[in-house]
Formats: structure tokens, C-alpha cells, sequence
């Protein structure tokens, strides 16, 4: 498992503990080995602690977490103050957290993870990883709020880094906070003018005001700063579909799924495009192969009703509306699809076929 920069500082003080551990076998269980330029509580390390982390090092390495729980607990009971036990400690609970399928006991772990990655930020608040993960626990408990406190409490510890004002920027996203969001997109460049993920959310958010222009300026940066960032360019390909550059769509859209022919969205903004068109039955293609990838994308089957309406193939519509609707059975297309599914059935025996009004197929 890859060490984390901080965490990396701490390893002096390691080293230390074993040579005073070879020098002497009683100074493996007595002294506190302290670094003088990281003299500040937490970053005090007992020899005693160096043999259980690293057999919980071991085990973190090859994913047994669950096995380096028990270390890990005995590391913090000999010393409550050690930041590298805690952090391994919160991480490991972490790690368990996302890897079992059980919500109940995935919340037990993350409450537990929350809880030493707070005892490390009370001990040495300079660790900005700590933040990074109390902010992601944050957001996994469906609590954005805290997640933006941490991460504003990481940017004041550490004002250039950023991923971490990136963060920021995209939980006042989240919570359609579009104008803080902007400014720290922006701040997020303004440390790392190629941070290209920032271009794409800002132009996202632009297209939201209906700002085309500066969206179409955020898209276009993040591609020139890395040709190769897909993203930007399906997002820059549907824009111009709402633009009704359909021309230009269509060149974005094509090299995009040249770079990524197994990429869903490329399916699903071609469909878009073509349902604009009037093509309609490119755009059951196009939806069709989305769904081939991804079949658990409610829109998507939203869309394909819409444009198999249009073809007036009633039947394979009543299909797609149904898969809608067990998916999404209060959906905001599901009172709709509802409403079809129940025409189709009583035209069954009267001859008669539903239309569906026209829609709103932007994205």
C-alpha cells in the first residue's frame, strides 16, 4: 500500500524506535523516541509500538484490514497520542467500510474511521490527508454540511492545495451553492492552472445558467490543457447539441467515442443529438448501445420511449417505460411513463396507440 506524503514524515521516528530497540531490549518497552523538528503532541512514537504497526503494515499491504485491526487497536491503547497509529487506524476502518455490503456495519466503521481521524486532527491539524478523509466519510454518510466544514478546515491549513479547495468547490456544488462553487473552481486554478477537472465542473455549471459561451470557454480549456480528458469533450458535444451546432456535436461526440468506444455516455449524448435531429431511430441505436452498457440508467430508458413513440413501435415504448419505472418508480419521468404504459395496454384491444407529448430531451 502506498505511504501518504504526511504520513511519510513520521518514518524517522520509526527508525529511531528500532535502533533503540537493538541498543538495548529494555528500551523497546520505555522511552518515547521524539524528532525534534516535529516536536509537537502526536508525532510521539514509543519503541513498544514499532513491532504491532508493522505487523499491521503487513497486513494493511496485502488488504487484510480486518487482521490489522487488532494491532492497530493495541498501538493506540499503549500510546492514545500516536498520529501514525490513529490515521492507520481510521484508514483501516475505512477500508472496511467500503468493502462490506452491510449498510449498518458499513456506518459502524465509518463512525469509527470518523472518529480517529478526529483524534489525529486534534493532535497535529497539519495533516491535510486527514481532512481529505474525514470530508469523503462526510460525504458517504450523506452529510455534505460536515463535508464541507472539513474540507474549509484542511484549505486554512493548507491554502494551495488544490485538490483539497477542488473538494470544497464540489461539495458547494452539491449542495447548488453555484457561486461559491465557481469561486473555488476558480481558486482551484488559480494554484494549479491544469487542474482540468475544475474547467469541466465550471463549464457544467455555466451550461446550468445557460451561460453557453463561458461553458463552451471551460470545456474548450480543460481540452487544451489535456487532449486527452474525454469528459470535457462529450460535454463540449452535448453543449453544442443545445446550441444546435449539430455539426460541431456530432465531430465531439465521434472522437470521443473513437478515444472511448465502450464509454455509456458517448451513447446516451449520440442519442441526444440524434433525437434532436429527428433521427429517431439512430437515436434507439444510439440509447440501445448505452443501455447495452449500463442497463441500470432510468433516463436512458426514458429517452428510448421517447423516441420509439416516435417511431410508433407502441410495443418495445411500453418496454422501455416499464424498466423506467421499476427503476425509478417515483422518478420525475415516472408519473408520464405511467400514463403511457397505461394507454398502450387499453389500446391493446381498441386499435388506438398513446402519443407522448413532445419532451424536453436535454441533458
Amino acid at each position: 500500500m502506498a505511504w501518504p506524503a504526511e504520513v511519510l514524515k513520521l518514518i524517522p521516528l520509526f527508525l529511531a524506535a528500532v535502533v533503540a530497540g537493538w541498543g538495548d531490549p529494555a528500551l523497546a518497552i520505555g522511552p518515547t523516541v521524539v524528532a525534534p523538528q516535529y516536536h509537537r503532541a502526536g508525532d510521539l512514537i514509543t519503541a513498544s509500538e514499532f513491532v504491532p504497526l508493522s505487523r499491521a503494515s503487513q497486513q494493511m499491504a496485502r488488504g487484510q484490514y480486518g487482521k490489522a485491526l487488532i494491532p492497530l487497536i493495541e498501538t493506540v491503547e499503549r500510546n492514545p497520542v500516536s498520529v501514525l497509529g490513529l490515521y492507520h487506524l481510521g484508514n483501516t476502518y475505512f477500508e472496511l467500510a467500503r468493502q462490506t455490503d452491510l449498510p449498518e456495519q458499513q456506518a459502524v466503521y465509518l463512525d469509527q474511521a470518523q472518529q480517529a481521524f478526529e483524534r489525529v486532527a486534534n493532535l497535529n491539524n497539519e495533516l491535510t490527508l486527514v481532512y481529505f478523509r474525514l470530508g469523503k466519510i462526510a460525504l458517504l454518510k450523506n452529510d455534505p454540511q460536515a463535508a464541507k466544514r472539513y474540507y474549509e478546515q484542511g484549505v486554512l491549513v493548507d491554502p494551495k492545495n488544490a485538490a483539497l479547495i477542488f473538494n470544497l468547490a464540489r461539495v458547494h456544488d452539491q449542495l447548488g451553492e453555484r457561486t461559491e462553487a465557481i469561486r473555488y473552481y476558480q481558486q482551484t486554478l488559480s494554484v494549479d492552472p491544469a487542474f482540468v477537472f475544475a474547467y469541466n465542473n465550471m463549464g457544467l455549471l455555466y451550461e446550468d445558467q445557460r451561460d453557453y459561451q463561458k461553458a463552451e470557454a471551460a470545456y474548450q480549456q480543460a481540452l487544451k490543457r489535456d487532449s486527452n480528458y474525454n469528459l470535457a469533450r462529450l460535454n463540449l458535444g452535448n453543449l453544442y447539441a443545445v446550441m444546435g451546432h449539430y455539426q460541431r456535436s456530432e465531430k465531439f461526440l465521434n472522437d470521443a467515442q473513437r478515444l472511448e468506444p465502450g464509454n455509456e455516455w458517448v451513447y446516451y449524448y449520440l442519442g441526444n443529438l440524434r433525437l434532436r435531429q429527428g433521427a429517431y431511430q439512430d437515436a434507439v441505436t444510439a440509447y440501445s448501445r448505452a443501455l447495452e452498457i449500463n442497463p441500470k440508467h432510468a433516463t436512458t430508458y426514458y429517452l428510448l420511449a421517447v423516441s420509439l413513440t416516435r417511431l410508433k413501435r407502441m410495443d418495445e415504448a411500453l418496454q422501455a417505460s416499464l424498466n423506467y419505472v421499476q427503476l425509478e418508480p417515483n422518478g420525475e419521468y415516472a408519473k408520464e411513463l405511467k400514463s403511457l404504459i397505461l394507454s398502450v395496454k387499453l389500446s391493446q384491444g381498441h386499435g388506438e396507440r398513446f402519443q407522448l407529448k413532445p419532451m424536453n430531451t436535454g441533458p
